[in-house]
C-alpha cells in the first residue's frame, strides 16, 4: 500500500512539473523570442542548481553537526573520497543524488543526525521561496523574469518529492528519515548506532573499545535493508579486533548470504574479507577462489587491500613481495582518515607478519 501511495504521489508531482513547464513556456512564447530563450535557460539551469542546493544543505548542516562529507553526487557532478582525498569527477546526470557523511565525534547523535537530515529540505525550501519571491518582485516592477520563472517548476518538484514522508524506489525521503529518527523506527535506530560507532572510531577508539550496546542492543533488520549490511560489517570488525574469529566469520558469512542486495563494490569488499578469513584459517584453496572475485579491490591502495595481500603472501610463502607490500601498507595506513579503522588494520597487518 505504501508503495502504491508513493507511486501515485510521484505521478502527481510529475504532472505538476509538466504543467508548470508548459505554463511558463506558453506565457514566454506569447511574450516573444527573448522571453522564450529566458525560460529555456531557467529550465536548464534548474536541473543542475536545484539538486545542488539540496545536497549543499545536507553538506552544510552536516558540517554544523560535526560530520564530514565523504560523498556528494548532484546532477552530473560528484565528489568522492578516494585514497584519503576528496576527488571531483563527472557522474551520470539522472542517477540518484545523495550525500554521505562521516561523524567526526560521538555523542548527541540523534540531534545531530536530525540536523543533517533536514538540511537539504531546508535549503530547498528557502531556495524555492526566494525564487517565488523574486518572480513576484519582478512582476510588481512591471517586467516578468522568465529565467526566474523557469527555475520554479523543477525546484518545487524536488521539494514536494522530499517533503512527503514516503519511500520511493531509490530510497526514503528526508522527511521519512526524520520521522524514523524522531519516532524510533528500527532502521533509524540502527543508523544512529552505526553513526555513533563511526564517530567514536573517528575520535580514536578501536572497534573493541566502543561499547557493545551500540553493536548488539538493536532491532533486527531485514536483509534488504541497507543498514543490515552496515551493522553486520561493524560487528565483523568488532569481533576481529577482539580476536574472536569464529564470530567474525559468522558475521562475514551472513554478509555473503545477503550480497544480492548489495552493490558490486560492497560484494568485492566482502570477497576480500572472505579471502583474509580463509587465509588465516589455512584454507588456501578457498582463499584463491575468493581472491578471483575481488581482484579489482585488491589492486587498490586501501589498508584493507594491503592487509589481505600481506596475509596471503605470508601464508603462500611469497616473501619476495613482502617488503613492497609493507611499504604500501604503511602509506595506506597514513591515508586512513578514521583512527579506529587505522588501529585495527595496523593490528591485523602486524599479526599477519608475525605469523
Amino acid at each position: 500500500m505504501r508503495k502504491i501511495i508513493a507511486t501515485i504521489y510521484a505521478v502527481i508531482c510529475t504532472l505538476l512539473l509538466v504543467t508548470g513547464f508548459l505554463l511558463v513556456f506558453g506565457f514566454a512564447w506569447q511574450g516573444g523570442t527573448w522571453y522564450t530563450v529566458e525560460a529555456i535557460i531557467g529550465f536548464a539551469l534548474s536541473f543542475a542548481l536545484a539538486p545542488m542546493i539540496h545536497e549543499l544543505g545536507h553538506v552544510c548542516f552536516g558540517l554544523l553537526a560535526k560530520m564530514d562529507y565523504v560523498y556528494v553526487k548532484c546532477f552530473c557532478f560528484k565528489i568522492a573520497l578516494k585514497n584519503g582525498k576528496k576527488r571531483f569527477s563527472l557522474a551520470m546526470p539522472f542517477s540518484s543524488d545523495e550525500t554521505q557523511v562521516l561523524p567526526t565525534c560521538g555523542g548527541n547523535m540523534q540531534k545531530r543526525a536530525t540536523k543533517y537530515t533536514l538540511g537539504g529540505l531546508i535549503f530547498s525550501g528557502v531556495f524555492l521561496f526566494v525564487m517565488i519571491a523574486a518572480a513576484i518582485l519582478c512582476a510588481c516592477l512591471g517586467r516578468a523574469s522568465f529565467s526566474v520563472l523557469g527555475f520554479i517548476p523543477y525546484t518545487a518538484y524536488l521539494f514536494l518529492l522530499n517533503v512527503a514522508p514516503l519511500e520511493y524506489g531509490n530510497g526514503k525521503t528526508d522527511t521519512l528519515v526524520y520521522k524514523g529518527i524522531k519516532q524510533g523506527y528500527d532502521a533509524e535506530k540502527n543508523m544512529l548506532a552505526a553513526m555513533e560507532i563511526q564517530g567514536q572510531l573517528y575520535e580514536g577508539k578501536s572497534f573493541a573499545e566502543v561499547e557493545e550496546n551500540y553493536y548488539f542492543d538493536l532491532p533486527q533488520l531485514c536483509e534488504d535493508e541497507p543498514l543490515f549490511a552496515v551493522m553486520l560489517d561493524l560487528r565483523y570488525r568488532h569481533y576481529l579486533d577482539r580476536g574472536e574469529f569464529e564470530k567474525a566469520a559468522d558475521c562475514l558469512n551472513r554478509l555473503a548470504a545477503a550480497q544480492s542486495y548489495l552493490p558490486d563494490e560492497e560484494v568485492e569488499k566482502i570477497a576480500a574479507e572472505l579471502t583474509y578469513m580463509h587465509v588465516i584459517n589455512g584454507d588456501m584453496e578457498r582463499a584463491n577462489e575468493c581472491a578471483k572475485l575481488c581482484e579489482k579491490f585488491l589492486q587498490g591502495n586501501t589498508a584493507t587491500a594491503k592487509r589481505v595481500l600481506l596475509a596471503y603472501s605470508v601464508a603462500a610463502g611469497k616473501t619476495d613481495a613482502l617488503e613492497t607490500l609493507i611499504e604500501q601498507a604503511k602509506a595506506a595506513l597514513q591515508r586512513e582518515r578514521i583512527a579506529g579503522v587505522r588501529k585495527l588494520e595496523e593490528k591485523l597487518i602486524f599479526q599477519s607478519l608475525s605469523e
